[in-house]
């Protein structure tokens, strides 16, 4: 039911809305739970002095509120008024956009379209054909190789040259 500390019964516990074996458990806590018990002692003081305190809230003036409630839903009414779209506001958006499309139009017209590459652009292009690209020409045969950050190694593995026996030291008896 409740892991160690059932604070979050006192509540419901006083206001008598828990069933029989919640309450029953939480008393036979109780019994063997200083903690708990000044705890459920401070909750129900809190509760008491809320209640106190609400008994003492003067009644509302329903006319008074109905009456505030009226003006000041006129004023949000009368400000959404103001705050409309007017049709002058329309004619300057529409002179707007004319405006803008007409400068998009231009630039297009006038930009003279696509431009040949650059000399630097065709110069890097040309290097990027002529590059020996190795082993990466067979891409199926070594596409699942987890070595190729070490390119260099992987693609001269045909000029190394195997390791000889191991090498034993000798120790003097």
């Amino acid at each position: 039911m409740w892991s160690s500390h059932p604070e979050i019964a006192f509540a419901p516990y006083l206001r008598g809305e828990l069933d029989a074996e919640e309450t029953r458990h939480l008393r036979a806590h109780l019994e063997s739970c200083a903690r708990c018990r000044e705890g459920l002692t401070a909750a129900e003081a809190v509760m008491h002095e809320l209640a106190r305190r609400v008994e003492r809230l003067p009644e509302p003036d329903w006319t008074a509120y109905q009456a505030q409630l009226r003006r000041k839903l006129n004023a949000r009414r009368d400000a959404a008024r103001v705050s409309r779209w007017r049709p002058e506001w329309a004619w300057a958006s529409l002179a707007t956009a004319a405006v803008a499309t007409a400068a998009m139009v231009l630039m297009f017209t006038l930009g003279g379209g696509p431009r040949p590459p650059g000399v630097d652009q065709l110069e890097v292009e040309a290097g990027l054909a002529d590059a020996d690209i190795g082993l990466l020409r067979d891409y199926p045969v070594v596409e699942h190789l987890d070595l190729l950050e070490n390119y260099d190694v992987i693609e001269n593995l045909d000029q190394l040259t195997p390791p000889g026996p191991p090498h034993v030291e000798s120790r003097p008896s």
